[in-house]
């Protein structure tokens, strides 16, 4: 029998339809240790202790993972790393994701929260929330599917990880509309509610950046998530979850990305209080210029 042959029944004798790339794991094992020290570092320096529970933890999560398969490249047919890295992989963005409504919340209280549908503080409260509910559900139907002995448990499990990941969808589809509608109203000095007391912040080079960077950093979330849904309603035995490059390239590189990307917009950045007292109450003079930055 040829070697390409050989290839071809250990690929379809394998839990994952394919052998995991040395080269491959090695790369994102790399990345994601990188990243996540950053944060980790980041966080003790600039007393940003929110970055443990989220960004530190979903690369840790991501980490993980990915040893899982790497150790399937050893061992292709053991048990654990398989459903070690289905866990990790599945469940780690949901931390992530938690890190975007802490960072737009703190925008929002710093620009004008009367522009807002929700109060600063309910952005974490609400999607969080929603998050964390997001993050048992998987869990819960992750646990099912690794226990499972029959298909129609695998069935059930797999059916409720979809159902997670769909609350995630719906959270990250609810979470960017609401952004989207406080800059609008921002840009059109268009406030919900006027209360006396209530300040305006400029909207200057680092808080616009920073609110590309949640969008953008959300963007590459939605993506993956719209992927896991894909991939988990194609069934475990389905082209999409037996395809390799469409994993690396849509649920692992999107995470990284979006890790990275406040690696380079680093929260204490955009947050920082560098404004003058006397610039608090100043705001853009002109609607037509959204997202103009002030100096």
């Amino acid at each position: 029998m040829s070697s390409s042959s050989n290839t071809t029944n250990i690929d379809l004798e394998s839990p994952y339809g394919y052998v995991p790339t040395f080269s491959i794991c090695i790369l994102f094992i790399a990345l994601f240790a990188v990243t996540t020290s950053i944060q980790f570092i980041h966080a003790f320096i600039v007393r940003q202790w929110f970055l443990l529970p989220t960004m530190v933890l979903a690369g840790c999560g991501e980490i993980l993972g990915w040893s899982g398969r790497l150790w399937s490249n050893r061992n292709l047919f053991a048990r654990d790393p398989y459903i070690m890295q289905i866990a990790c992989l599945i469940i780690s963005p949901t931390p992530l994701l938690g890190a975007h409504f802490i960072i737009f919340g703190r925008l929002v209280q710093i620009l004008g929260s009367q522009y807002s549908r929700f109060k600063p503080r309910l952005y974490s409260r609400i999607f969080l929330s929603c998050d964390i509910i997001s993050l048992v559900v998987q869990a819960v139907g992750g646990g099912m599917t690794a226990s499972a002995i029959t298909d129609s448990a695998v069935n059930l499990g797999t059916n409720i990880m979809l159902a997670g990941i769909a609350i995630q969808l719906a959270i990250l589809v609810g979470f960017s509309a609401t952004a989207c509608e406080f800059v609008y109203r921002y840009n059109k000095d268009k406030p919900f509610r006027n209360e006396p007391g209530e300040k305006i912040g400029y909207m200057d080079k680092r808080r616009k950046v920073g609110l590309y960077a949640v969008f953008f950093a959300t963007f590459c979330l939605f993506i993956r998530a719209v992927y896991r849904l894909i991939e988990l309603g194609d069934g475990w035995n389905g082209t999409v979850i037996k395809t390799q490059w469409s994993f690396d390239i849509f649920d692992s590189t999107m995470v990284c990305i979006a890790m990275y990307t406040w690696n380079f917009v680093p929260s204490s950045w955009i947050l920082a209080d560098h404004q003058n007292p006397n610039e608090l109450e100043m705001r853009h003079s002109s609607s037509s210029e959204p997202l103009k930055p002030k100096y």
